[in-house]
């Protein structure tokens, strides 16, 4: 008996940071023919100067899911979400078919962070979504009201157990966003 290996439903376009670049998408998503641009250190002007890059290599991707910002926080920049809009509307005009998703940021145990800045920058996030017609996934807060530890010691490197609850939050929205349609 042969399987034959199943057509893949769309194309996915993951890009972002450390939390990207550290997970196997295309294992836990077959469904999909994924593109995973992660880059370990990189924070969101990195993400926007590479772009061109990305975009000659993936032509036509149905969802693109952005997750950006955290290298910023680290760093105490907190004004990084103009720049994520210019990637929004970037990717938009490139890519006008495409459903973009923009994710959270997990909200990090970090000495580093000033108190509330990832929500308040959740926050910002979410409006500049809305106001650039791209979608909002707030999965990270949801995860964190269960009281579910998300990080691993170090309080910023998601566990495998994360993962994997951020990849099916991922695909549970995305079937309700194509349940829409």
């Amino acid at each position: 008996m042969t399987i034959k290996k199943q057509k893949p439903q769309g194309t996915f376009l993951f890009l972002g940071d450390f939390f990207i670049a550290s997970y196997d998408w295309q294992k836990r998503m077959p469904f999909f023919q994924v593109y995973s641009f992660g880059v370990m250190d990189e924070k969101v002007n990195g993400l926007l100067a590479r772009l061109q890059e990305v975009e000659n290599k993936v032509h036509k991707p149905d969802i693109i899911l952005i997750m950006s910002g955290m290298n910023n926080v680290v760093e105490h920049d907190y004004t990084f979400v103009n720049q994520l809009r210019r990637i929004v509307i970037r990717l938009t005009s490139r890519f006008p078919e495409a459903e973009i998703i923009v994710n959270s940021l997990p909200l990090a145990k970090i000495p580093v962070v000033v108190d509330n800045a990832i929500h308040h920058l959740n926050l910002n996030i979410k409006e500049m979504a809305a106001q650039t017609g791209s979608c909002y996934l707030d999965n990270f807060d949801i995860m964190a009201e269960k009281g579910e530890s998300i990080f691993n010691q170090d309080g910023i490197n998601l566990t495998s157990k994360a993962y994997d609850r951020w990849a099916r939050s991922i695909l549970e929205y995305v079937s309700f966003l194509f349940e829409d349609d």
